[in-house]
């Protein structure tokens, strides 16, 4: 049980690592100076949010109680590469950084909802509440970007 837990953990931080490289490509790519800090912002934010996650320590009870979530319903299945910028489009990054941030708010929320301790719960909190304005900052880019275009 434990390592399903630690393995979900594992999983959380990882990803936010690799949300980290991936808003750290979106940089790169992007066309703007706006766009450019507006990536920047949120690839800092997602190593905030790995320390935090790095810092969790979860009681027995808990860690079987995580063992009930599945890996496989927060993953993504579109990858990107370190060399996004020959391969999407800018619209094509910030629809594929919305899906990921609200796979992030999924399991944040379903993580949330297991941990009892309210000092862990509110860092759960937090960390949902910050992935739910990344995913509206993207969202509002993308109509402000894309959907003005045509």
């Amino acid at each position: 049980m434990d390592k399903q837990y630690k393995d979900i953990l594992q999983f959380a931080i990882e990803r936010e690592m690799d949300s980290y490289n991936f808003y750290t490509e979106a940089k790169k790519n992007a066309k703007t100076s706006n766009a450019k800090t507006f990536f920047d912002q949120l690839a800092k934010q997602e190593l905030i949010h790995k320390q935090k996650l790095e810092g969790m320590h979860l009681s027995k009870e808990v860690l079987m109680d995580l063992s009930v979530l599945n890996i496989d319903d927060y993953s993504i299945h579109e990858q990107f590469d370190n060399d996004m910028q020959f391969h999407m489009e800018y619209q094509q990054i910030l629809l594929l950084a919305i899906k990921r941030e609200a796979l992030s708010v999924k399991l944040y929320t379903d993580i949330r909802r297991i941990v009892k301790d309210l000092e862990q719960q509110k860092i759960f909190d937090r960390l949902i509440k910050e992935e739910q304005s990344h995913r509206d900052l993207l969202q509002m880019e993308y109509d402000a970007c894309v959907l003005t275009e045509d």
